[in-house]
């Protein structure tokens, strides 16, 4: 399995066909007959370890709700389009901590923001 097929697979749930179905890491595990500790030590292989994805600045859920909706009215053929561009970014990305304190301190403001309206 390819980077980029994993990441779909396990991130996008877009299987190979390009064909969208929520899955969690069980279910892709036993879609690839693999453990889930062999599917966790691959990710890890490939920098794409929830660990990883999780502390990196990329923004996965507003993607992984993107493809879930443009499958509703897109073919396989423009998600997989997709799914590259998404790939690509999140590569581009790889190496840029998130910061989760900045993150904290923006909600706290608008937070603060919301309540004085």
């Amino acid at each position: 399995m390819e980077p980029f097929e994993l990441f779909c697979l396990y991130y996008l749930g877009l299987t190979p066909k390009g064909e969208y179905q929520f899955v969690n890491a069980n279910q892709v595990a036993r879609h690839l007959n693999w453990t889930v500790a062999e599917l966790m030590q691959t990710l890890s292989k490939f920098q794409l370890h929830p660990d990883t994805v999780l502390n990196t600045d990329f923004p996965l859920a507003r993607h992984q709700v993107d493809i879930q909706i443009a499958s509703e009215r897109e073919g396989p053929a423009s998600l997989h389009g997709r799914a590259e561009r998404i790939f690509r970014e999140f590569r581009a990305s790889a190496g840029k901590r998130r910061d989760w304190i900045k993150e904290i301190e923006e909600e706290k403001r608008q937070d603060r923001v919301r309540k004085q309206v």
